[in-house]
């Protein structure tokens, strides 16, 4: 501390300067010789943690814990189970239909789930990570059972390339591929937390949804497609086009139902140049690539594939998967409230809880969808994947929790955050923004607590 000219100059001086009044005004500067903790402050930890890569971490470590249990209790130890190969048969009517797999001719590092069922998708990927270029109808003792399975070929070309083409590798290659994949989501959602203003640490709240439960628990690839989904998304808001294209377009190959996000796009682009605001140009890759990418996968479908398998796979997985919009929803919704348990927790209530979390993280996305920041295409997506939420076919909604498809609900719950966390702070507070957040929870605890138990 230091004293104006004229003033006192030590402590005594400056008591008696106030007592008689003596002396000239005061004037208190900082000094070099100031105690450094007075100078710089150590940041806060929650300061220090302020990083999307903070919020991976916490993600990769929440999610390796589960597959550890789940290796562990239900597993016990042999990784290959997350494939959830089946090896039995089932009646349809009256039509018996066989499992899948040929249990003789099968790898040797797999093994068989249950032995009296169909098994799950996690088979199909399965076997084309163990060769992404062999397209035949069966092969290592596995027999497709759509066409679709070959265009969704981004995850299985992934865990090939992390297995190095060794069979042996596959069960932990699509186990881990998953797991860096969900810490990547957070990463990408702690970027876009900070976009928004808001604590890197929400980034996690991307990778908090309760269907991934079933994609790391089962080996399917949502979250490999979510991640370069996000990753697109980010790209194109800070005008890398080219990278964008890239993102989107290996997502498609992935995850078809990305085209919904590349749709988006070229609907503001298209209207923007019919409009004469803008000329088509490098911006218009990020839409282009991924409907050429998939359009390539399907032509490639075409010719490889023989009978049934060489119709579209588009039109396959539209005729599974899709319905009467709103048809499906409406009379599962009416078939679990008419159905729920009152003593121990069914499927039934599993559901329910599925879909009131859904609810909650949907309703606050249209709450904010106009006041968000967020670019106009992405609330256009959000409403994109509202409208195929609701056509989804009764195979995903009516299915019970130890099939559930709750895995492809995501895209809805992924882009409600999106346009949360880009909302000024004067509509949505941190608290309230918590409190949306906490609604998470209680899906995401019971689904893997129960994965971690059951097949």
């Amino acid at each position: 501390m230091v004293l104006a000219p004229g003033g006192v100059s030590s402590a005594g001086n400056f008591l008696n300067a106030i007592k008689y009044g003596g002396g000239t005004p005061l004037q208190l500067t900082s000094t070099p010789d100031a105690p450094a903790s007075l100078r710089d402050r150590v940041p806060s930890l929650v300061a220090r943690v302020n990083h999307p890569l903070a919020a991976a971490v916490v993600a990769f470590l929440g999610w390796l814990g589960y597959v550890l249990a789940r290796l562990e209790v239900w597993a016990h130890g042999h990784p290959s189970l997350f494939v959830v190969a089946g090896g039995g048969s089932w009646k349809i009517g009256h039509t018996v239909y066989y499992a899948y797999t040929k249990a003789h001719q099968l790898p040797p590092s797999l093994m068989i789930a249950d032995p009296n069922s169909a098994g799950y998708d996690g088979q199909f990927y399965y076997r084309l990570a163990l060769n992404p270029f062999n397209w035949s109808k069966t092969a290592y003792g596995i027999t497709m059972d759509q066409p679709y399975r070959y265009t969704r070929i981004g995850y299985p070309l992934v865990s090939w390339v992390v297995s190095f083409g060794q069979h042996d590798l596959v069960p932990v290659a699509l186990i881990a591929v998953n797991l860096v994949s969900v810490a990547a989501i957070a990463y990408l959602g702690g970027i876009f937390a900070r976009d928004g203003g808001r604590h890197a640490l929400w980034g996690v709240l991307f990778a908090a949804y309760f269907g991934l439960a079933i994609s790391v628990g089962r080996d399917t690839g949502e979250p490999l497609a979510e991640a370069f989904m996000l990753g697109g998304l980010l790209a194109y808001r800070r005008g890398r086009w080219v990278l964008s294209g890239a993102a989107f377009a290996f997502a498609a190959i992935t995850r078809e139902t990305i085209l919904f996000a590349a749709a988006a796009l070229a609907c503001v682009r298209l209207v923007q140049i019919a409009r004469r605001k803008v000329k088509p140009g490098w911006p218009d890759v990020a839409w282009l690539a991924p409907a050429v990418a998939f359009g390539l996968d399907e032509l490639a479908a075409k010719f490889v594939l023989k009978g049934y398998f060489a119709q579209s796979s588009l039109g396959a997985d539209t005729s599974r998967n899709l319905s009467t919009p709103f048809a499906a929803m409406f009379s599962a919704l009416h078939y679990d409230f008419t159905h729920i348990s009152t003593g121990a927790m069914g499927w039934v209530d599993y559901n329910l809880l599925e879909y009131a979390t859904l609810a909650i993280f949907i309703v606050a996305g249209l709450a904010v969808i106009v006041v968000t920041t967020a670019p106009i295409h992405e609330r256009i997506a959000f409403v994109f994947f509202l409208f195929e939420l609701g056509t989804l076919s009764s195979q995903i909604w009516s299915s019970n929790l130890d099939f559930s498809d709750g895995r492809s609900m995501i895209e809805p719950f992924l882009f409600a955050l999106i346009l949360l966390l880009a909302t000024p702070k004067r509509y949505l507070n941190r608290y309230r923004l918590a409190l949306i957040a906490a609604a998470a929870a209680p899906a995401l605890v019971m689904v893997t607590r129960r994965r971690i138990l059951f097949m």
